[in-house]
């Protein structure tokens, strides 16, 4: 069977670039701010660790 022969389209590229670029940028903001709700919970925790607790000043 024959195939066709077909030419890439620089403009196809360049969106599909675009949008690889943006998920990228939002996967990173994505654990930028796991990592960094993380770590102030932890720094939280270690500074006072039940006062959260206790004055019911934690939320989930």
């Amino acid at each position: 069977m024959a195939r066709r022969r077909t030419l890439p389209r620089p403009a196809t590229n360049s969106t599909q670039n675009l949008y690889e670029l943006l998920i990228a940028v939002g996967v990173c903001i994505t654990f930028a701010g796991i990592f960094s709700t993380s770590y102030l919970a932890i720094l939280e925790g270690a500074r006072a660790p039940f006062q959260a607790w206790i004055t019911g000043s934690t939320f989930f």
